[in-house]
């Protein structure tokens, strides 16, 4: 059984992932699909890869360290 505060710091780290990822899908997608287009020689499939592991990269990045910085500032004691 968890703690009420255990829970809340649970679920506030869940939103700063959830977050932190469609930030991530986003700039992903921005970026991995201008990279792709820059590219001429490659075949369409291998662009959309292209585009889709960008986006998936920075989701998974951004999440963490969102959620990482969110289990930093607003769990535990308030010292203010």
């Amino acid at each position: 059984m968890m703690s009420p505060e255990t829970r809340s710091c649970l679920q506030k780290m869940k939103q700063g992932a959830t977050l932190g990822a469609a930030i991530g899908v986003t700039f992903g997608a921005v970026a991995g699909g201008f990279e792709a287009f820059r590219y001429k020689g490659i075949p369409v499939s291998q662009k959309v890869g292209l585009a889709l592991r960008s986006s998936f990269a920075g989701a998974i990045g951004f999440g963490f360290f969102l959620a990482v910085g969110t289990a930093i500032r607003g769990c535990g004691n308030p010292t203010y």
